[in-house]
């Protein structure tokens, strides 16, 4: 009844590829953080970008805001009133059309 235990003893080969699958997955691992590194790098990175053609876009919109003040009829008539400019409105039987001549230029070169 007394049975001896019997203990599972490893073999050399056995134990040598429990370290090799030790260091397999303990270099997987690695590998895994540190691609997983590279992506939150790449990510914030392509956020960066994202935020910093936003406010180039915006920057372009007050731009082009700016420049249509500029150039609103309405408002450069009170500003050169109020500047007191000598400009006057024409009429528009003051105004003649003029065709431009074509020229035809000669390039001539000195021996």
């Amino acid at each position: 009844m007394n049975a001896k235990r019997k203990k599972k003893n490893f073999s050399l080969s056995e134990l040598i590829l429990l370290g090799l699958a030790t260091v397999i997955l303990a270099g997987g691992g690695v590998m895994h953080a540190y691609a997983k590194n590279r992506e939150v790098e790449l990510a914030r990175k392509i956020d960066g970008a994202k935020k910093e053609i936003e406010s180039y876009n915006e920057a372009v919109a007050m731009i082009n805001v700016k420049i249509d003040r500029k150039l609103d009829r309405y408002l450069m008539k009170e500003q050169l009133l109020a500047q007191g400019s000598s400009l006057r409105p024409t009429d528009p039987g003051q105004i003649e059309p003029v065709r431009a001549q074509r020229e035809e230029i000669l390039i001539t070169t000195n021996p």
